[in-house]
């Protein structure tokens, strides 16, 4: 009879011939989501023999996951992001340990600008997906209002159903439509992980990415920035003075898309590219003058 071991052992290996790029833990998540428990409970469960039916469903997960290299996240539904599970459909984006760095950053300006600190801020969200960026920040700030848009409809209901499974529904309004969705009002923040794949690198993604990923949740045009353009464009009208833009971008991306706010016309006068925790510049604070 097969074991825990035995069975994240051998699914071990045969993810690492099928060129999986972190076959144990892979293995680990995938038993874990078959079992209903996380990886130390693995562990504690070692040598526990597993039923003939969790068999037959690990080795279809392994399969979806080595043969058709489908994303962890993909196959089990959910994804941890910033403490917590969030729903994951084919309609979005898987969200990135990387985007976490969005949530800190926005966390950090409302804390320390006082321009931020005034109670039922309107903070936006461009590009919701699973909604993980808007929600995460939501439970961590009380008593701001939010805006969240998304081009896909599917992606949308996935937002509402993990705001409402974490208790935020209410503060949310969540918005179909290209980047800002037509809105007209006053935003102290702007946060937004958008579409920064140039469109003719699509197809040299990893297959994980450009096979499973909705492509309207990577294109970003001809140079990626699309998006941030018009944000930088519209961010004129709509961000009070003193509000805050925060991006999640690609590799070399952020000083390109400074420049493209620094072309507005002195409309922006602080600009920020950080490092993300493989020391690669990632994220883009920008500041509209006062």
């Amino acid at each position: 009879m097969l074991t825990v071991a035995d069975a994240v052992l051998k699914s071990t290996d045969y993810l690492r011939k099928k060129g999986i790029e972190s076959p144990r833990l892979d293995a680990e998540l995938l038993l874990g989501g078959i079992l209903a428990c996380d990886r130390m409970r693995l562990y504690m469960e070692w040598q526990k023999p597993l039923t003939d039916l969790e068999v037959a469903a690990y080795r279809d997960f392994i399969k979806r996951r080595g043969a058709e290299n489908e994303p962890v996240a993909r196959i089990l539904g959910k994804r941890a992001f910033y403490k917590r599970d969030f729903e994951v459909t084919p309609d979005t984006f898987v969200p990135r340990p990387e985007t976490e760095g969005v949530v800190e950053r926005a966390l950090m300006l409302l804390a320390k600008e006082p321009v931020l600190q005034h109670p039922r801020q309107n903070i936006f969200e461009v590009g919701t997906g699973t909604g993980c960026i808007s929600i995460s920040i939501a439970l961590e700030a009380d008593g701001h209002h939010f805006i969240a848009t998304d081009v896909s409809p599917g992606a949308l209901a996935t937002a509402r159903k993990n705001a409402r499974k974490h208790g935020v529904e209410a503060r949310i309004d969540f918005r179909q439509g290209s980047v800002f969705a037509g809105y007209e009002g006053s935003l102290a923040l702007v946060v937004s992980n958008p579409p920064y794949i140039r469109a003719d690198e699509i197809p040299t993604l990893p297959p994980e990415v450009r096979s499973w990923d909705p492509h309207a949740a990577l294109d970003g045009g001809r140079d990626g920035l699309d998006v941030v353009r018009t944000m930088a464009a519209d961010g004129v009208r709509l961000l009070i003075p003193g509000g805050w833009m925060v991006f999640e971008l690609g590799e070399a991306q952020p000083h390109t898309a400074a420049d493209l706010f620094r072309d507005a016309g002195g409309a922006y006068d602080e600009f920020h590219v950080e490092k993300d925790l493989a020391g690669l510049d990632r994220y883009l604070m920008v500041r509209r003058s006062a």
